[in-house]
């Protein structure tokens, strides 16, 4: 009985010890966690409120500690404003370069407009606008940035490539004396707590502080929806080479938008192109070994200019610049002179640098894991957890 006695006291306290290890661990790597800045509006006019009934938390010139249901910031008669839910008759008057932190101890996050976030605010007036920026640490932001830029319905291990591509590609980011990263497509989508689902959870907790390095520094991870069967060399997109940015084959075809067209009448092409009167021709001048267009001359009624496929694509609001182009007769009455109109031809969606997205779902749902696929589409990697001598 007292052998029994001592093995189970022995056990117990083995257990207690992992436990506490554990616990120790984790509590370390989470005092750790880098911290990212994320702006997520530029605006006149805001609304930030709680969730429900507990409150939220302001500091500023004004105010120390102040509890608050919401506030609104506006512009009125060309002054900024501020004022509280409980008393919208009294009205701060905002003057540039103001700062404001906003804070909840509320899971549920705070409302920002119509979306949600968690962390902390901070809120800076200047004159020609307010900016609001989310301070929170990277594996929650991260749970809502896979879900803003991948469907959660996709296979687990292509959630996981992408957890650990944006990890790396949001702590690359320099950022300034505001903010890291914007929100929007340029840089890496970001909708706060409505994008973040069980499934990106796991997806982050998963890759947890894993990143890619080449040459023990994080690598430049871009990432795009679907190159249209070949991925870009970056120099062919900029002017930076990266040997882990280089052209591989995708796997994209399941896409429904893999192949697209885009029609613009002559009115249009006006309106695009004023200084040489519209469009009467375009002359692809070169293109890359995939086949994008690297650079045009576009010839109009007054002259010509010429331009990369890259400007070209942006001044089109195009999906790629793996494209191609056909003039067509547009009939007018018999007092205009017939016109031309343009169809644009194309394949794949976004720069087509980088892991393609529907490429990793393809390879995830034939069983291929994270870091094969992200091995695959950037080359000669490593996958690392990430320290701050990677930066």
């Amino acid at each position: 009985m007292i052998l029994i006695l001592k093995k189970n006291y022995s056990k117990c306290c083995l257990i207690s010890f992992l436990f506490i290890c554990i616990f120790q661990s984790e509590s370390v790597f989470a005092s750790r966690e880098p911290i990212i800045r994320v702006l997520i509006s530029k605006n006149n006019n805001l609304r930030i409120r709680s969730d429900r009934s507990i409150p939220l938390t302001i500091e500023g010139k004004f105010f120390s500690s102040k509890k608050i249901k919401g506030l609104t910031l506006k512009n009125e008669k060309n002054r900024k404003i501020l004022y509280f839910d409980k008393n919208k008759q009294k009205k701060y008057n905002l003057k540039s370069n103001q700062k404001f932190q906003v804070r909840s101890s509320d899971g549920r996050g705070i409302w920002v407009g119509q979306k949600r976030f968690s962390g902390k605010l901070n809120l800076f007036v200047f004159d020609s606008e307010i900016l609001v920026v989310n301070v929170l640490g990277i594996e929650k932001y991260l749970s809502s940035v896979v879900g803003s830029e991948m469907p959660t319905k996709w296979p687990i291990e292509a959630l996981k490539a992408q957890a650990i591509a944006s990890r790396t590609y949001a702590l690359k980011q320099k950022g300034n004396n505001l903010f890291d990263i914007d929100s929007t497509q340029k840089n890496q989508v970001y909708n706060g707590l409505e994008s973040s689902t069980y499934k990106t959870i796991r997806a982050v907790k998963n890759t947890r502080s894993l990143v890619l390095t080449h040459n023990n520094k994080l690598i430049n991870a871009l990432f795009h929806s679907s190159s249209g069967g070949m991925t870009e060399n970056s120099q062919d997109v900029w002017k930076n080479k990266y040997s882990y940015l280089s052209s591989v084959r995708d796997f994209d075809q399941n896409n429904p938008k893999f192949k697209w067209q885009k029609t613009f009448s002559s009115n249009e092409l006006t309106n695009l192109f004023p200084k040489i009167g519209g469009l009467k021709n375009i002359e692809i001048l070169d293109i890359t070994n995939t086949g994008r267009v690297k650079n045009v001359k576009l010839i109009g009624t007054y002259g010509f200019e010429q331009m990369s496929g890259v400007v070209l694509r942006k001044r089109l609001g195009l999906k790629s610049n793996f494209m191609r182009f056909k003039f067509f007769e547009e009939e007018f009455d018999n007092k205009f002179p017939t016109k031309k109109g343009l169809i644009v031809f194309g394949q794949g969606s976004g720069h087509g640098v980088g892991m393609s997205q529907w490429g990793a779902k393809y390879m995830a749902s034939k069983g291929q894991k994270a870091e094969k696929i992200l091995k695959y589409f950037y080359r000669g990697v490593q996958i690392k957890p990430f320290r701050k001598d990677y930066l």
